[in-house]
């Protein structure tokens, strides 16, 4: 599960050849008409930059940057308070009146392992568990170093160039506070059982994704989530991905190029972006 949290694909799927690539990026046409899409990690380590030179190059060369969502709307002090208050419980409840003893109990001993008290969690969600329990870990692994998303979101800033959101701030809020909904007790224990797993996990994955590796890339993020985790895999990233093809396919009708950077899990898997795309009959090239 947590290994949505950290960042998807088959490379038969693809019109090139995965041993021979080393990026994430693919180059999509269509009766003349390109777009670029680029997998991106959310987190990266001071030894992961500089990022690979052809996602500046792209970036160079195209008129306008897509994202996930508005990031600068998404860092106002606002949503950040308004993202805190959805993470927690505000009815009354506190997080053992949702979840299992014995999970509590995990949860307990996590605490006592990483010297804060428990009562941290009390008032939490299980998604806010989770979010805490990663943030914990990426700081111990020195993994906190802005992601690619939001360096080219500077960059766009500081040049004029046009940035575009495929979500509103509200729906990504949304579903970044939902994970977990109905399975409180598998997200929850999961996630304890991956934490010390986490700067493992997050090294293959960005290790996978600087290289382009598609194989090795799908199997650290997606190969079992679909089965272990069905409702966390829908929400997450089928609905999503579903909800932003529209957008994609629009793209292709303007004059401008567009660079489209979203989670590489979203481009990857039978429900991927670039499988849909293939799908209707764009011709998909990984570049190098």
């Amino acid at each position: 599960m947590k290994k949505l949290l950290l960042a998807w694909f088959s490379g038969a799927m693809l019109a090139c050849s995965v041993a021979q690539a080393d990026t994430s990026i693919w180059q999509v046409d269509k009766d003349g008409d390109r777009l670029y899409l680029g997998g991106t990690i959310h987190v990266l380590s001071a030894s992961d930059l500089p990022l690979p030179a052809a996602f500046h190059n792209i970036y160079d060369n195209t008129d306008v940057l897509v994202l996930e969502t508005d990031i600068e709307k998404l860092t106002h002090p606002e949503n950040a308070m308004r993202l805190l208050t959805m993470l927690s419980y505000t009815d009354g409840r506190v997080l053992k009146d949702v979840i299992k003893p014995e999970t509590y109990k995990m949860l307990e001993e996590y605490a006592a392992k990483e010297r804060i008290p428990v009562q941290t969690f009390d008032r939490l969600t299980p998604a806010g568990v989770a979010l805490t329990v990663l943030s914990l870990e990426l700081a111990k692994a020195k993994i906190q170093n802005e992601g690619v998303d939001k360096i080219f979101y500077a960059r766009a800033l500081a040049g004029g160039k046009p940035v575009v959101g495929l979500e509103t701030v509200d729906e990504h809020l949304t579903y970044v506070a939902g994970m977990g909904d109905g399975v409180e007790d598998q997200f929850i224990t999961q996630t304890l059982a991956d934490a010390d797993k986490t700067r493992e996990g997050l090294r293959t994955i960005i290790d996978a994704w600087k290289t382009g590796n598609v194989e090795a890339l799908e199997q650290a993020v997606i190969s079992t989530t679909p089965k272990d985790y069905p409702q966390l895999y829908e929400k997450l990233l089928v609905e999503r991905n579903n909800n932003w093809m529209p957008q994609i396919l629009q793209m292709f009708d303007t004059p401008e190029q567009e660079f489209v950077l979203v989670g590489a899990a979203h481009l990857l898997g039978p429900e991927g972006l670039l499988k849909q795309l293939a799908d209707r009959g764009y011709q998909i090239q990984q570049l190098q």
